[in-house]
């Protein structure tokens, strides 16, 4: 008896962890827009609330080529300062996106005037998430290497 009792415990257990997996996922799939973290908080900010600030730029392959730009979204640190995160000089940024790929930024450098952005449109076209639909660049002007230019933008975190 005391065995029968064991394995239906272990039964049901596994059943709960099932279904708190399945919830789990579809919870972070229904999350639509950009997680911003610093600071001891956390916001998702909508995609249709990231910005349409236009703003354009020249971009470094890693062959040396160079291409021009013209992107809609927000410049990174005000959308930041928006949501009540605080940037300094010392502060490291990671730009994180759906695909775990990640980079990462001085806060001195997103302090700079029209470097960072994050780009919801690159010509007038969407950027697209992993999965389709809206999505987000990471954009940084000045690198010798786009290799920053984060794609699939999920996630920005400061430290």
């Amino acid at each position: 008896m005391q065995k029968k009792l064991i394995a239906g415990i272990i039964a049901i257990l596994v059943v709960v962890t099932a279904v708190l997996v399945f919830v789990n996922r579809k919870g972070d799939k229904n999350v639509s827009g950009l997680v911003l973290a610093g600071g001891g908080k956390e916001v998702t900010v909508a995609w249709e609330d990231v910005g349409g600030q236009t703003f354009e730029g020249d971009l470094v392959n890693g062959k040396g080529e160079v291409t021009h730009h013209e992107y809609t979204g927000a410049e990174l640190q005000a959308l930041l300062t928006a949501n009540g995160i605080e940037v300094s000089e010392s502060s490291v940024i990671t730009a994180t996106s759906e695909d775990n790929y990640s980079a990462e930024l001085t806060g001195a450098e997103l302090l700079e005037a029209g470097k960072v952005y994050v780009a919801l449109t690159d010509g007038g076209k969407q950027s697209e998430g992993i999965d389709g639909g809206q999505g987000a660049q990471l954009i940084v002007f000045g690198d010798q290497n786009s290799k920053r230019a984060v794609r699939y933008l999920k996630t920005i975190s400061v430290k």
